[in-house]
């Protein structure tokens, strides 16, 4: 089962503010927090950071740590499939979640969507199978990855792997020393 079992819902007058401007013939990425409509844009990222926040359980959706649960700085509303990229899904509700400060920016614009062999996508993924991380509306991350003693990230799936590689979930361990895990006690510990 996905870890995110409801994604978030925009009110009548959210979604006005979102069509109006995907519908804006400059709309760009940088609109997520455009300046002239600073006010009503922060009420909605406010508005998503907390319906994800509750749904993920204050977890970063890579790392599984905690994020705040009072300030944004460590509690960043993230583009599954980036915006920078995919500016067309930057509102789409499944794709955003919430995720740590680090996982955020380590991930920030790399592409996670698997590429089409028949032209560009008109519409969001339905599905895991089209996403190449473990994304957390349409899969179940302890299917993909373990975490050995708090500390070190272990891939289950190919998807693990490359969300493990993306996010740099080891880089911690292996910066500050931990030894890594023998193969045979991840093994034991059952991940």
């Amino acid at each position: 089962m996905a870890d995110i079992k409801n994604e978030v819902v925009f009110s009548k007058e959210q979604k006005q503010l979102i069509k109006g401007i995907v519908e804006d013939e400059n709309f760009s990425h940088h609109d997520w927090t455009k300046e002239e409509q600073k006010e009503p844009l922060q009420a909605l990222r406010k508005y998503v950071r907390s319906h994800y926040r509750v749904e993920q359980n204050a977890k970063c959706a890579y790392c599984r740590k905690d994020v705040s649960v009072q300030d944004p700085a460590n509690c960043q509303i993230e583009h599954i499939a980036p915006k920078e990229m995919y500016k067309k899904y930057m509102f789409h509700p499944k794709n955003l979640c919430v995720a740590c400060a680090d996982c955020n920016s380590i991930k920030w614009k790399r592409d996670t969507i698997k590429p089409r062999s028949t032209g560009e996508r008109k519409r969001y993924p339905s599905s895991s199978g089209a996403f190449l991380l473990v994304h957390p509306h349409f899969d179940d991350y302890a299917d993909h990855i373990g975490i050995f003693r708090d500390r070190w990230y272990v891939d289950k799936t190919q998807k693990g792997h490359f969300t493990i590689g993306l996010c740099k979930l080891n880089q911690r361990s292996m910066d500050f020393g931990y030894p890594e895990p023998d193969e045979m006690m991840v093994l034991a510990e059952d991940l």
